[in-house]
């Protein structure tokens, strides 16, 4: 699966973009939102994994601006260790929510949730 990974602490961004790889998936990493909205111009990838605490524009706003800008959003799991992170997930429709600290287990299966959603939609 084509994952991008919109992170900007680069150790976390950096390992997950191992296991993910690990797993068998394709993922491209950037550190914040101007870099996935020039990412997004010529890929579109299967699911996109968020975190809502990003430099520049949060999380939300990046979500905000990808609807704006292409019309559509990826397939989207916020991860994030922000207080009431759960909360502000349910502003960004279709988005699911990974809580921090997560295990791969939990990454796993969120993922294989967000490539149903993308099936069914």
């Amino acid at each position: 699966m084509k994952i991008l990974v919109v992170e900007d602490d680069q150790s976390v961004r950096e390992t997950l973009g191992m296991v993910l790889e690990a797993y068998d998936h394709q993922p491209d990493l950037v550190d914040d939102g101007e870099q996935a909205l020039v990412y997004l111009e010529s890929h579109w990838p299967e699911v996109m994994l968020l975190d809502l605490s990003l430099p520049g524009m949060s999380g939300e706003e990046v979500y905000a601006e990808i609807r704006r800008k292409f019309g559509r959003v990826p397939p989207t799991v916020v991860v994030s260790a922000v207080q009431q992170g759960e909360e502000r997930v349910r502003g960004l429709p279709g988005a699911l929510f990974l809580p921090k600290p997560y295990t791969i287990d939990d990454l796993a299966k969120i993922l294989e949730d967000a490539a149903k959603a993308r099936r069914a939609a």
